[in-house]
């Protein structure tokens, strides 16, 4: 069973990194000089660094921690850099589906200097008066393979959820030891004890710090797609505190919530 799971994260790890390069030459032979400005840019990368994940994923039980962590966030810096080009800042937006087959989306605002850059808006969105790109976020492949595989279900009691977020980072990826969980109003605060993947988060944020909330990893976008999508609510990335000191790895993620309102009749 094992071994069948990490069989269906190479087969998608595959896909998703040999769709991301057609797309890429697509763009390319598109529009060869304004490439870097082209929308499509950022979904070719999210499949990429996504399809890398998996294969970090997809390895024996003896893949090297170290090997592991650098694969995770290989192409972090690349992906935020193509979103800056295209204008974003701030903290992307996770969005729950819109129907009940739909998924998890990731809505990155723009800045408002960019939008006569924009032209007709073609490959952009708009999202609450706020113009930005829509795309899926990095977690979309990783989610759908542990659905799949593992019958994960994502309850909409606030308790049962957490519950689904441990038991997904504890046992079925196993990057932590133990997982804490504890909400304060509209916050969420995740800390992962022994995070597996430190070591490379550490680096990415002595590089650059705003790419954790502007773009966040696999591990910080999987969770933030289960709170999206189990409780209905649109879930942003505040910030990341990392303690890699010799007592332990430890990670701390800070979610804000913005709970869905119902109009009125």
């Amino acid at each position: 069973m094992v071994m069948d799971r990490y069989k269906h994260y190479r087969i998608s790890s595959y896909l998703l990194i040999g769709f991301a390069v057609l797309l890429l030459l697509a763009v390319l032979l598109e529009d060869p000089q304004g490439y870097m400005q082209n929308p499509l840019l950022l979904l070719s990368a999210t499949s990429f660094i996504g399809g890398v994940f998996l294969f970090a994923l997809g390895g024996d039980d003896s893949i090297d921690a170290q090997l592991a962590s650098q694969l995770s966030l290989q192409g972090i810096s690349a992906l935020g850099r193509t979103i800056r080009n295209l204008g974003g800042y701030g903290a992307a937006v996770f969005l729950p589906p819109e129907s009940p087959d739909g998924k998890v989306m990731q809505f990155i605002p723009t800045q408002p200097a960019c939008r006569p850059f924009l032209g007709d808006g073609a490959g952009f969105a708009y999202h609450n008066g706020s113009t930005g790109t829509m795309t899926h976020p990095l977690a979309s492949p990783i989610l759908e393979d542990l659905k799949r595989d593992n019958d994960l279900i994502l309850p909409s009691e606030y308790g049962l959820l957490m519950g689904a977020i441990r038991e997904v980072c504890e046992d079925l990826l196993s990057v932590v030891d133990r997982a804490d969980i504890r909400r304060d109003g509209d916050r969420v605060i995740v800390t992962l004890r022994n995070y597996l993947l430190i070591p490379s988060c550490a680096s990415l944020r002595e590089a650059s710090p705003e790419y954790c909330a502007l773009c966040p990893c696999s591990i910080c976008s999987l969770i933030a797609c289960m709170i999206a999508e189990g409780l209905t609510c649109e879930v942003s990335l505040d910030r990341v505190a990392l303690d890699d000191t010799a007592r332990g790895h430890r990670m701390e993620i800070y979610y804000t919530l913005k709970m869905r309102t119902e109009p009125d009749a």
